[in-house]
């Protein structure tokens, strides 16, 4: 409540000052009547930049594991109606920082400082707690390793776009029309999932989750067709796009690192393209093998693709009556 009610709208005014920290600058306002009382701050805002950022950046500390931070040249500019801001390039090495607001004691009692750290709010301090820590910089080969982890995971675990797969290799007639659907399903949702991620484009779950179980029930039944491989590549594309949608939506909960979101989002989208060869490479040869047999696609398709289909209609319904 407390965090909520500090919003950044309130940063200028006297009794409350704010912290915007990101993983490479650091922005501190204040409202300027009070900050005078502190540092004469003249019409020219340049001349009195070194002199505020003595009493405000130079009295904050920024360490990571008891490393100091690096603070580039300060700016001084004024904000709204009554507020200044300092603010400086920020280097720190991977890892959790500790900021120190090392100016409280100095303000009017009762001061607050509101600060967030990567969009997100981490404390209101005062001069009996001027110290709050969050995680800085990201560390590339971490991220890398953690999203590869979690697409292969969320493949794997993720029984609907399992069962979609499958309904797609149920009907495979050859190792070339499985590897071109396949390639097509992959590149859709990559398309979708990367624009999503990067919010270009957007659509709620309650119309996502429900089309992924739409599209379950559609590739059971279109198996009784036997679609041509054209066909079948150009309807996967089409339904690739809305699983998209839904790998989109996992990585939204996950919470994308900003200072390294393209690492992070390609290495999700190559940990789901591994964990999906990988149910491929097992499943695929043994379906066309199985294909040698008569009963094969004569009974045993038949019957699995009405799994697929009833799979794919009780999470449809479920679905939509689960977001109604």
């Amino acid at each position: 409540m407390i965090l909520w009610l500090a919003s950044p709208a309130w940063a200028h005014r006297p009794g409350l000052s704010y912290a915007r920290l990101d993983a490479d600058h650091v922005a501190l306002t204040f409202a300027q009547p009070e900050l005078s009382t502190l540092v004469p701050i003249g019409a020219d805002l340049d001349a009195s930049r070194i002199v505020v950022a003595e009493v405000t950046l130079d009295a904050a500390t920024f360490t990571v594991g008891g490393e100091p931070c690096t603070l580039g040249d300060p700016t001084l500019r004024r904000v709204e109606d009554d507020g200044v801001e300092i603010a400086a390039p920020l280097d720190c090495p991977p890892g959790e920082v500790t900021y120190t607001a090392g100016f409280l004691p100095k303000l009017a009692p009762g001061h607050r400082h509101y600060v967030e750290a990567l969009g997100q709010p981490v404390a209101v301090l005062d001069s009996n707690a001027p110290t709050a820590a969050y995680t800085g910089a990201s560390d590339p080969g971490a991220v890398a390793a953690q999203f590869l982890g979690l697409g292969v995971e969320h493949i794997w675990t993720g029984y609907d776009h399992l069962l979609f797969l499958l309904g797609l290799l149920l009907a495979a007639k050859s190792l070339r029309s499985m590897l071109f659907i396949v390639t097509g399903f992959t590149v859709a949702h990559s398309i979708t999932l990367s624009a999503a991620a990067l919010g270009l484009v957007s659509l709620p779950s309650g119309v996502v989750e429900p089309a992924i179980a739409a599209s379950i029930a559609y590739v059971g039944i279109e198996n009784f067709w036997k679609p041509a491989p054209k066909r079948r590549v150009a309807v996967t594309f089409l339904l690739g796009l809305v699983h998209g949608f839904g790998f989109a939506g996992i990585l939204a909960e996950l919470g994308l690192p900003r200072d390294a979101l393209t690492i992070a989002l390609v290495c999700f989208n190559g940990g789901v393209e591994l964990g999906q060869a990988a149910v491929v490479a097992l499943a695929l040869p043994l379906l066309l093998w199985m294909r040698r047999w008569s009963w094969w696609e004569a009974r045993a398709v038949p019957a699995a693709s009405v799994f697929v289909t009833l799979a794919g209609l009780y999470w449809l319904v479920e679905r939509v009556v689960g977001g109604a």
